[in-house]
């Protein structure tokens, strides 16, 4: 058990990173810390010696963004980065409209046009500026008057590069989550970085986020740039002492591989004032193999009938309230769990992350706004005639003539028809059964969804969720960041899975790993499984089990309780 002086001394220090920060004079800031040390505590801390300045505060994940307007009040605007992006274009170029799925149908229209044009994404995120794929996209989103998310932030940018009085000076601009961020983002910030005083704050060891061009390097370049004044958050106040100790193994470990090599040094402590209690309490991380991937449900069902009632109750708070339950793992394992758990749990939530889409629904939603508009019918296109006619049109728009002008005009009657009832339906007007007909004949099997879609939503009062039950929530290794709960429970923590090739780790994965444990308040199971379905394939042939992840060794054994290995008939 520690000593009162322990808890002193890790008081006076906690005070003092704080103070040191409060108290510096530096216009560049940068903190370095670990997961759940205090970053949106010292944000309100910072932005209240500014309170009544223009401060900004930038983060890049939504939950977060509630998490820090909720925190910060009225100090401060806070914006995810491209919330923000959009709102300084509508500001200077009047109504901007936002399309998620723009630059799917730009893709295709360079398939149409046989331009050879791709990775437009990958292209703007990495300030690609000499491809004329940029130009091509910008071209085409002039046309249909809107804008994705990343040629969002580049046509700021570019403004911003020509006339730095687009953006506002600000008294105080706080960014969150920067080892996450693409060149294209932080080429923003530095003009951003411009306009006020800047604290940037990361952890490079949650940079979990691939596919979009991130990299955790731009957080230790500006760590080791010599222009930012650096600090240390050390003190966990979220996680048990069992989690933190796991993760500084994990690190050390990684290193030890000649992994995480550039990794920003940074003490990470367990917090006692605030987590000796439930360190006692749950002293060792909870590991579990289940013969096949449909035991570990039950294994979870039986754990979450355990949780003690104070631990339900403390999730539960009105103020500073998370999910009871977290529970993280890859698509094939949350599917499943959510198939078994619901019909018991009632407040599970199980949201798997989507493409953007879109269809008949969205021509729609643009043709409300304006009937000319020329992505509402570029969609209908595509949606109601034939490749080849949609080839013509968009070989044809290419010298700006508006896309409603290239339709047939019995086409555009008759959506324009499907329009003004439509129009109705928004209004709450009932329609009459002629009017559905008329709808099906031209919509055919979409037309209860585009009704549906269109109808006004009452406001229904919510029943009040049972306050003795726990809230459970599922979630991907990615989805997690931003989230924390009582009892977290990692699936499918296999060699294969996590990570995919144990012969080249990548540190992605070692940063993903982290966030999946570092959301534990009190207890963190990990569960692996021999089998996915069965031992044997099609044939009958015998198939080598699934080994567990190597993670779970850099853990270190006297920090893991190991159950074993379990079976369906462990849970009859």
């Amino acid at each position: 058990m520690p000593t009162p002086d322990i808890k002193t001394k890790q008081r006076a220090e906690r005070k003092k990173c704080l103070d040191d920060i409060l108290a510096s004079k530096a216009r560049w800031k940068l903190i370095a810390a670990g997961p759940g040390t205090g970053k949106t505590y010292t944000f309100k801390e910072i932005l209240a010696q500014r309170a009544g300045g223009n401060n900004l505060a930038i983060t890049f994940i939504n939950k977060l963004a509630d998490e820090m307007k909720s925190a910060l009040g009225e100090n401060a605007e806070v914006k995810t980065f491209h919330a923000y992006c959009k709102k300084i274009l509508h500001e200077q170029n009047g109504r901007v409209d936002l399309a998620p799925y723009l630059t799917m149908i730009i893709e295709r229209d360079a398939e149409l046009l046989g331009n050879g044009f791709s990775g437009f994404t990958a292209k703007f995120q990495t300030l690609a500026e000499t491809s004329p794929e940029l130009a091509f996209h910008l071209r085409r989103g002039d046309y249909y008057e809107a804008v994705g998310f990343d040629d969002a932030v580049y046509r700021l940018l570019k403004q911003v590069q020509k006339n730095p009085d687009v953006l506002p000076n600000f008294d105080q601009i706080v960014v969150d989550e920067f080892q996450d961020f693409n060149p294209l983002e932080v080429a923003f910030i530095r003009e951003i970085a411009k306009k006020g005083d800047l604290l940037i704050v990361g952890d490079d060891d949650q940079a979990v986020y691939s596919g979009r061009s991130a990299s955790p390097n731009f957080l230790r370049q500006f760590f080791r740039s010599g222009k930012f004044e650096t600090f240390p958050l050390p003190y966990c106040s979220r996680c048990t002492s069992v989690v933190v100790d796991a993760t500084n193994n994990i690190i050390q470990t990684a290193q030890a591989l000649d992994l995480f090599t550039d990794r920003i040094p940074k003490p990470y402590e367990c917090y006692l004032e605030s987590k000796e209690a439930d360190s006692l309490r749950y002293p060792k991380l909870l590991l579990a193999r289940c013969t096949l991937a449909k035991v570990i449900p039950k294994y979870i069902k039986r754990e979450i009938e355990q949780i003690p009632p104070e631990d339900i109750a403390e999730s539960r708070a009105e103020k500073d309230g998370y999910p009871t339950v977290l529970i993280v793992g890859s698509k094939q394992y949350l599917v499943e769990i959510e198939k078994q758990l619901k019909p018991q749990f009632p407040q599970l939530e199980y949201t798997p992350s989507q493409e953007y889409e879109y269809g008949i629904r969205e021509a729609y939603e643009w043709l409300r706004r304006d009937e000319k508009s020329n992505l509402g019918w570029r969609i209908i296109l595509e949606v109601c005639c034939s490749g080849k006619i949609l080839k013509q049109a968009i070989q044809t728009s290419e010298s700006g003539k508006p896309m409603v002008e290239l339709l047939d005009a019995k086409l555009v009657k008759r959506h324009l028809r499907v329009l003004e009832i439509l129009n109705r339906v928004a209004d709450g007007d009932t329609l009459a059964g002629a009017e559905i007909d008329e709808l099906e004949s031209i919509l055919g099997s979409e037309t209860g969804n585009v009704i549906d879609h269109f109808t006004p939503k009452e406001e229904i009062e919510a029943e009040e969720l049972n306050k003795l039950h726990p809230t459970i929530k599922l979630t991907s290794f990615v989805g997690c960041k931003g989230l924390s709960a009582g009892h977290v429970f990692i699936v499918g923590a296999n060699a294969g899975s996590i990570p995919k090739n144990p012969a080249e780790i990548q540190d992605l994965e070692i940063s993903q790993f982290i966030v999946a444990l570092t959301r534990t308040r009190k207890c963190c199971h990990i569960l692996s499984n021999k089998w996915l379905v069965k031992p044997t394939d099609r044939e009958g042939n015998y198939q080598q089990p699934d080994v567990p992840s190597p993670f779970i060794s850099w853990i270190g054994a006297r920090l893991i309780c190991n159950r074993g290995e379990l079976s369906a008939k462990d849970f009859k």
